[in-house]
């Protein structure tokens, strides 16, 4: 499997890479708009390069890989037969020429095309062929191509989804049934498409009861909105029409969805965009696909070509759930966290009986330190979590933090030992319900404990390891707080808390010149306003006179 993941990336980095020089302004803005991911900015600057040096071989496929990224592929269909015109050949333009002739029917074309295609890569070129020969009804070659290809290590579900799909798109229903079957008996986890095709033909079929059996086995107890409407038309007994299955032409679409998901942890998100882009022009209505383009999109930070990929879904498709999800944190992601919160709010409406869809709305909320909604958001997510079993420790978690900001702490430290009675060893929970205790000076055995527990779990986490020094610290453990202190220092040079808590258990040792030296450090790592006057005090009239004051205005003894 990785010699296939190394030639399909080695293919498209080799294209995409060795783009040609040119002299002018607008190639070098091409260039770095590409460099950006800006792809409609850079196919605007590669086309004025182009029109300068049309017979430039590089730049037209420069140009070819901007304009798919961004969708444009009748646009790229162009310039690839350009490019194929003045005698070039690569696996970007042929790629494209092959999506171009399989979509157009011109079966008998493409088999000739692809035969000489000498740079697309094989694990392509063997599928595509396949699957339009499986269209022509040419079952021998189709098979023969399938079961070759299928001899690869770790290829056999694989190819033999591909062979059950291109089985379902030429109308062979029973042998479609019977090469689904042999992948969902197989211990290893089929994909979601797969079990999601089978499930469909076994409602064609009025097989009920096993189209049942086979999304529990995969996908159960609870169900997503997608296959929860699966789920009860089998239920209900609803025959899914032999009609709306996708014919080869359309269905080929899986090929380059599927190559584009076996690439997608290997390659640059770039590379599995252009398939995922061929997959949608093939199939405009490939769901799948669309959401896998509006992901990538993300990573790559073109959020606003991502949220146009989210609004081509309707509310009347099962994946519109997700897809709203999607949209919410391309919008969070561009900085529009009020317009993410807007449609997560209105899911929830929509989708009034789904806990996931409340829990992300009440971490955007925290996250706009709007903690009153937030609370609500996570209570409701909670109650509905129940009501299908038990809510995970993270649910609690989030909510107890969000009632500690309300001053709700008595809610707040339940929600927390309960996120714990879940999960007892989680090192985020001990952390935050230890450093709590601690600040509150209450129950600083326990907190102590706690924190101890939690740094075993997580040693390398600076947060924690702070947690347990300053735990130290306020128990007057100095000596004991001083290397867990530095420790964090170390694993968190930059953070204004640790630095401050480092210069305080230096100043309770005597190491008077070094509290002073590392207050001075917190303070330039910008803590916040009411922690800035705090050091600075510190810094003027030495932490022990700080600590008075303290104790008289509160009549606690302060640490």
């Amino acid at each position: 499997m990785n010699k296939i993941f190394q030639i399909l990336v080695l293919f498209l980095a080799v294209s995409i890479a060795e783009q040609g020089s040119a002299s002018s302004g607008a190639y070098l803005a091409g260039r770095q708009a590409i460099s950006d991911h800006n792809f409609v900015t850079a196919s605007e600057f590669q086309t004025k390069s182009v029109s300068v040096d049309p017979s430039n071989s590089k730049l037209l496929e420069g140009l070819m890989i901007s304009f798919i990224a961004q969708g444009s592929v009748d646009k790229a269909i162009s310039i690839a037969e350009v490019y194929k015109d003045n005698g070039n050949q690569s696996q970007i333009s042929q790629m494209i020429l092959s999506a171009s002739l399989i979509k157009d029917g011109r079966t008998e074309a493409f088999l000739s095309f692809i035969k000489d295609a000498s740079k697309i890569t094989p694990i392509l070129k063997d599928l595509l062929s396949a699957w339009v020969l499986m269209g022509l009804n040419d079952d021998v070659n189709a098979n023969r191509i399938f079961d070759k290809t299928a001899k690869v290590q770790g290829m056999g579900q694989f190819v033999n989804f591909h062979r059950a799909m291109s089985q379902l798109a030429a109308g062979k229903f029973e042998q479609a049934l019977k090469t689904f079957n042999l992948i969902h008996s197989d211990k290893e986890n089929p994909t979601r498409r797969s079990v999601i095709s089978h499930t469909k033909i076994l409602l064609s079929q009025s097989k009920f009861k096993e189209a049942q059996s086979l999304l529990e086995k995969w996908f159960g107890p609870t169900f997503d909105p997608e296959i929860e409407e699966l789920f009860l038309n089998a239920t209900n007994e609803k025959v899914y029409p032999k009609t709306s299955f996708s014919n080869i032409n359309i269905a080929v679409a899986d090929v380059f969805h599927s190559i584009a998901n076996l690439i997608r942890k290997e390659a640059d998100p770039t590379f599995t965009l252009i398939y995922s882009r061929l997959a949608e022009y093939l199939d405009a209505n490939h769901i799948d696909s669309i959401l896998m383009t509006a992901d990538l999109l993300v990573e790559l930070e073109q959020y606003n070509l991502a949220i146009k990929e989210h609004e081509k879904l309707s509310n009347s498709q099962p994946q519109y759930f997700a897809s709203e999800l999607g949209r919410a944190e391309a919008l969070r992601s561009s900085g529009k966290e009020e317009a993410a919160v807007e449609v997560l709010a209105a899911l929830t409406r929509q989708f009034p009986n789904s806990p996931n869809g409340f829990s992300i709305l009440g971490n955007h909320y925290r996250r706009l330190e709007a903690y009153d909604r937030a609370e609500v958001a996570y209570k409701e997510a909670i109650k509905l979590y129940q009501a299908k079993g038990e809510a995970g420790w993270f649910l609690y978690y989030v909510r107890g933090i969000t009632r500690e900001r309300l001053n709700l702490w008595g809610l707040a430290e339940k929600d927390f030992r309960k996120a714990l009675s879940l999960n007892p060893t989680q090192p985020q929970v001990l952390n935050y319900l230890g450093y709590s205790l601690i600040e509150k000076n209450t129950k600083l055995d326990e907190a102590l404990d706690m924190i101890e527990r939690a740094v075993k779990e997580s040693p390398d986490s600076g947060y924690i390891v702070d947690s347990l020094g300053w735990g130290y610290y306020k128990l007057g453990e100095y000596e004991k707080a001083v290397p867990n202190l530095e420790k964090a220092a170390e694993l968190m040079p930059i953070d204004p808390i640790v630095n401050d808590h480092l210069g305080d258990v230096y100043w309770m040792v005597g190491r008077k010149t070094e509290a002073e030296f590392q207050w001075r450090r917190a303070l330039s790592f910008d803590p916040e306003e009411e922690e800035i006057q705090r050091i600075k005090k510190k810094l003027k009239v030495g932490l022990t006179q700080v600590l008075i004051d303290e104790s008289k205005e509160t009549g606690l003894l302060v640490k």
